[in-house]
């Protein structure tokens, strides 16, 4: 085998590979061995999806307050912890609000999973990541701005292993998918003071009927929070990133 094993892999073939050799036939069919080998055949049957998921988790679509021009945010977990997914979200405000009309922000964000360059095989891996989007937001009180908006998402891997991850009648030999969709938004924010915001958002992809929901609170520099994806691998996604807004 003339690849490293990187914890990138690791982590993705935990699910798959990982029973049968920690606890035999007897934790394999206890209730948490047939849980984590359910969905390690979730995941040989649609990585896609999984990681389309974590890259919602590194975007965010809410409105820059008011009295900001636009932001940086970093998401920490769960992607570039444990993955090393590096990852940047934009957003700008263009369009402050007045009288009847709402504020418009664009936003954008890109990430690119490091470990990936540690791989050394035949076929140079391949990832991309990113979305783009626009965000209107208008208030209905001094605290308190409804928004929604519109964004286009699109996940690409190419990753052939040089050893196949089994489970079971399943075989995988490569990661190689390409995923796109586009999303309708819409959230509330609320902000008590001028260091914490909270938000609620409910998406929807026409592609794939992704339903994405987002609960989060927003502190000076951190966001805590959580992703729903009722279909997806995992259904809920706690996330810890950082912003600076500006």
């Amino acid at each position: 085998m003339k690849s490293k094993i990187t914890l990138f892999l690791l982590v993705l073939v935990l699910f798959s590979s990982a029973v049968p050799a920690s606890g035999g036939d007897d934790f394999a069919n206890s209730i948490i061995g047939r849980e984590i080998i359910k969905i390690g055949l979730r995941f040989l049957d649609n990585p896609g999806d999984f990681f389309f998921n974590l890259h919602s988790d590194n975007e965010d679509y809410s409105p820059v307050p008011k009295n900001k021009k636009g932001s940086f945010r970093f998401n920490f977990f769960p992607t570039f912890i444990p993955f090393t997914w590096a990852n940047l979200n934009v957003k700008a405000k263009v369009f402050d609000e007045k009288n009847n009309l709402p504020q418009i922000d664009v936003i954008g964000m890109y990430g690119d999973i490091l470990s990936l360059r540690l791989i050394s095989t035949e076929t140079r891996p391949e990832f991309s990541d990113y979305s783009m989007g626009i965000t209107a937001a208008k208030s209905i009180n001094e605290k308190t701005r409804l928004y929604g908006g519109i964004k286009y998402c699109a996940v690409n891997m190419y990753v052939k292993f040089s050893t196949p991850v089994t489970s079971g009648e399943f075989s995988m030999s490569s990661l190689d998918f390409k995923m796109s969709d586009t999303f309708v938004f819409t959230g509330i924010s609320h902000q008590p003071n001028p260091d914490k915001i909270v938000v609620a958002q409910l998406g929807y992809g026409f592609k794939y009927n992704k339903i994405v929901s987002r609960l989060m609170v927003s502190h000076k520099h951190l966001d805590i929070g959580v992703n729903i994806y009722p279909e997806g691998l995992f259904v809920i996604h706690p996330f810890i990133a950082w912003h600076w807004f500006f």
